[in-house]
């Protein structure tokens, strides 16, 4: 089963050029599928799985993983896919698959900062008091105000080189996105600025990467995230749930407050659908009350 799930994946390489950490969760979600089927039902090729084996198989990690709906729907695609491929390639008669819908998307409002607590964020960089943190204050300051400020996703900020950035004419280019679609964001002056002065504490440079860490080497995913967190403690902002995402749902919510339109963010964001950009078409409880008052 496994060389099946192979031969899909390098489907997806070759033909869809899909990008590699794709690859990976593709890979997790589908073999983890070929075990659960070998485990409970001595399956060991896919023309023998039924849809009602699929069923139990996404029941059983929609509890035990305890996933969301999005996360579930997630997999489902996978799976989905992969026995398309199946089918289509004529590895299978029948696609299993066909009648499984996926569930409905519930929506919710995203978490964002307000004006205050962005502020407070922002800053937290230059309250820290070591030795070693102390070093990286500019560095620090950049990340935060990079995402506030670009809506960069954390993996797009990460794998920013200084190619990437003109500051005579203030733009970046965000490559290799979600969407595999390049994409110009224009930089704020507080941007500016910060990697002006970054860029002059770096020299000479040594790595193309933009953020690096403490040896030298680009930053990491889990490093981003602990300093992160390490400055929403600073701020006493932990308690909120927010996460580095929030920082990207907070620019988004900011230019539509300054009545940007929904195209222009969606462009900025990077997003494929403008369906994607339309969750944040939502009001706060303080706008909600202004309204009422206007009675």
């Amino acid at each position: 089963m496994h060389n099946q799930v192979n031969g899909f994946l390098k489907y997806l390489i070759i033909e869809r050029d899909t990008s590699s950490n794709t690859i990976v969760k593709y890979k997790s979600d589908l073999y983890n599928l070929c075990t659960f089927l070998y485990q409970h039902f001595k399956i060991s090729d896919f023309e023998q799985v039924k849809i009602e084996y699929l069923r139990d198989y996404l029941a059983h990690i929609k509890i035990n993983c305890n996933l969301k709906t999005s996360s579930l729907s997630n997999k489902i695609s996978v799976i989905k896919s992969f026995f398309r491929y199946l089918y289509t390639s004529k590895i299978i008669n029948d696609n299993p698959t066909e009648l499984i819908r996926l569930p409905k998307k519930s929506k919710t409002i995203p978490k964002f900062l307000n004006d205050i607590e962005l502020a407070k964020l922002l800053s937290a960089p230059e309250r820290v008091t070591s030795k070693i943190a102390k070093r990286f204050i500019i560095r620090d300051r950049l990340i935060l105000t990079m995402l506030a400020y670009t809506g960069l996703r954390k993996s797009e900020l990460l794998n920013l080189d200084w190619d990437d950035v003109n500051l005579g004419l203030k733009y970046l280019i965000v490559r290799n996105t979600k969407n595999r679609i390049d994409r110009t964001v224009p930089l704020h002056s507080k941007i500016s600025e910060l990697l002006d002065s970054y860029l002059t504490q770096r020299l000479p440079i040594t790595n193309k990467a933009i953020i690096i860490g403490k040896k030298g080497t680009r930053l990491s995913k889990n490093s981003l995230d602990r300093l992160f967190k390490k400055y929403l403690k600073m701020s006493n902002l932990s308690q909120k749930g927010y996460t580095l995402h929030s920082l990207r749902h907070t620019f988004a919510t900011r230019l539509l407050r300054k009545n940007v339109s929904l195209v222009k963010i969606k462009n900025l964001l990077g997003h494929k659908s403008i369906e994607s950009t339309e969750i944040y078409l939502h009001t706060t409880g303080k706008e909600l009350e202004d309204s009422i008052n206007l009675l």
